[in-house]
């Protein structure tokens, strides 16, 4: 009986170190780590905070240039992740421009507006379904008395495979469970290859303005903006992992 009982112990013992020699890909942290905690240089962790796609919220807005007329409507994420370390965040966001909604049209209207936009005139979705914004730093501008930090964000934005740089202003909670950030960015779409009805062109003699068989004045009615603007309040899952 006693040594069943011994080869049983040894058996437990080899099972538990080969538990122990495994080595998990993410794993949650223990214990909630804020923006400026010294914890973190001191271990070496670099927390990673996954974005939720489904409470995540982004919205557009464009319209036109001479005239007030403004279309507004929502976009999708399809996934995103933030890497924390040494007080700077960077990582990624990737947008579904197949999930283009519009907010303020009735339901034909709608239609043949987010098909026109979806097209080659604008962003051809369906050579280029997705956009991205590469975040490749941060700083702080300030701690507001909410807790929450004001920051400066500066990546690359991607689209219709066209990369340019990009930066703005965002308020973000680090400290809690659930991480949060919201604001706003403006980009200019013809920096991005989508020139339909660009105002860049109006001056050129060239362009499509100066060919309408009308004055240029009635042409500028139909001018529109180049820079669209995004609004976004992105929310994480529970906590952070770590690598």
């Amino acid at each position: 009986m006693k040594k069943i009982l011994i080869i049983i112990a040894l058996n437990n013992l080899m099972f538990g170190q080969l538990l122990n020699n495994q080595d998990p890909e993410l794993k949650p942290l223990n214990k909630p780590m804020t923006i400026f905690a010294q914890k973190m240089d001191e271990t070496n962790i670099d927390p990673r905070i996954i974005l939720d796609s489904t409470r995540s919220k982004i919205s557009w807005l464009g319209g036109l240039k001479f005239a007030v007329s403004n279309h507004d409507g929502e976009l999708k994420m399809l996934s995103g992740n933030i890497l924390l370390k040494n007080n700077v965040i960077s990582g990624s966001v990737v947008i579904d421009m197949s999930s283009m909604t519009n907010n303020d049209l009735s339901a034909g209207s709608k239609e043949r507006l987010i098909g026109h936009l979806k097209s080659p005139d604008f962003f051809h979705v369906k050579k280029f379904p997705k956009a991205m914004l590469n975040i490749k730093s941060s700083k702080v501008l300030e701690k507001l008395e909410s807790g929450k930090y004001k920051m400066l964000i500066n990546g690359d934005m991607t689209i219709k495979d066209k990369t340019n740089a990009i930066n703005f202003e965002a308020i973000v909670d680090l400290d809690s469970d659930i991480k949060t950030a919201q604001g706003k960015l403006l980009f200019d779409r013809s920096d991005f290859g989508v020139e339909y009805r660009s105002e860049m062109h109006l001056d050129n003699p060239n362009s499509f303005w100066n060919k309408v068989q009308t004055s240029r004045d009635a042409a500028k009615d139909k001018v529109i903006r180049d820079m669209i603007e995004i609004n976004f309040n992105v929310v994480s899952l529970p906590g952070m992992l770590s690598k």
